[in-house]
């Protein structure tokens, strides 16, 4: 933990994964301060009461030596579909204690100052809209593709919530397949062809295969040639196109922005993905599709989450 850089005013941006808690401070023009990570308990407790303690011991943590008439307010990505209205954590299958938990007043009897509370991957697509690939554009449509497949969409600045706060949950489109089910309940989501979890339950079904593989091992069996991996592959690529397509031709987006883990896999999996998109979006959109590798990686949460605390300053 590195104390040297101390600001007179500053906010937190909190970024609450599945697995994780990162916060970090930020000064007012964007410097960033002391940040902190820590993993939440391997056992999801039944009312997060645990998860909780992790949560504010990192932020009690954070502002230890800091000047607390400094902090002006709080930016947090948190996962779940997001009840944006009471501020709480509509679903969490992950850590099922949050379920219902009012997060964002929470922290503010907590801390004292405004919070402001949104879902993770609609964050990390502000965090790079303002500040990464998406930097300049109107319009971005954001994918992040790891474990599972979220997602986001910011235009003139605001970010796409719907009437209930769960918009742009793109890894539960329709994308046609073999009649899988998805965790969500549905059939034939793009998340249970073309995540992580996805791509090895449907490699892990050809004949043949490993079960003890990772997904990135998969990955670098299909460049030794392995049949069954490359196959696997393919046809994730070609279902994650048709679903890049459908969101070119609903949003009109300039920009669309792919991160997380599997987006390190480009040349053999996004790169089929962005020919099949071009293959079926409209003629008048080919020209001008562009699909863009995340610039900010795992920092675009705390990044998003940052700018949204600076903006609940500035609208005082």
């Amino acid at each position: 933990m590195n104390r040297s850089t101390r600001f007179h005013e500053y906010v937190i941006a909190v970024d609450l994964g599945a697995t994780h808690c990162r916060a970090a401070i930020f000064s007012m023009s964007g410097v960033a301060g002391v940040r902190l990570e820590t993993r939440l308990p391997s056992d999801a407790d039944a009312d997060a009461t645990a998860d909780q303690a992790v949560f504010f011991r990192v932020l009690d943590d954070l502002l230890a030596g800091e000047r607390r008439a400094g902090l002006l307010a709080v930016g947090v990505g948190s996962f779940g579909p997001l009840d944006r209205e009471r501020a709480t954590i509509l679903e969490a299958p992950n850590r099922p204690g949050w379920k219902g938990v009012p997060l964002r007043s929470i922290v503010e009897r907590r801390l004292g100052v405004p919070v402001a509370l949104e879902n993770d991957a609609n964050v990390a697509t502000f965090g790079e809209y303002r500040l990464g690939a998406g930097r300049g554009a109107h319009s971005l449509v954001g994918l992040t593709i790891g474990t599972g497949i979220g997602g986001g969409y910011v235009a003139n600045d605001e970010i796409l919530t719907g009437s209930s706060g769960s918009a742009a949950e793109f890894g539960h489109m329709y994308v046609g397949g073999e009649g899988v089910r998805c965790r969500c309940g549905a059939v034939d989501c793009l998340e249970a062809y073309a995540s992580a979890e996805g791509i090895k339950r449907w490699y892990r079904a050809q004949e043949g295969a490993s079960r003890d593989l990772s997904c990135h091992g998969i990955f670098h069996i299909a460049r030794e040639g392995d049949r069954a991996a490359s196959e696997t592959i393919a046809g994730a690529a070609r279902l994650l196109g048709r679903g890049i397509a459908s969101l070119q031709k609903i949003f009109d987006p300039e920009r669309i922005v792919i991160g997380g883990g599997l987006s390190r896999e480009w040349d053999l999996f996004i790169e089929p993905a962005v020919r099949e998109a071009a293959e079926n979006v409209f003629a008048f959109q080919k020209e001008r599709l562009q699909i863009l590798p995340a610039a900010l990686g795992p920092d675009a949460g705390l990044a998003g989450a940052a700018e949204l605390a600076r903006d609940l300053v500035r609208k005082r």
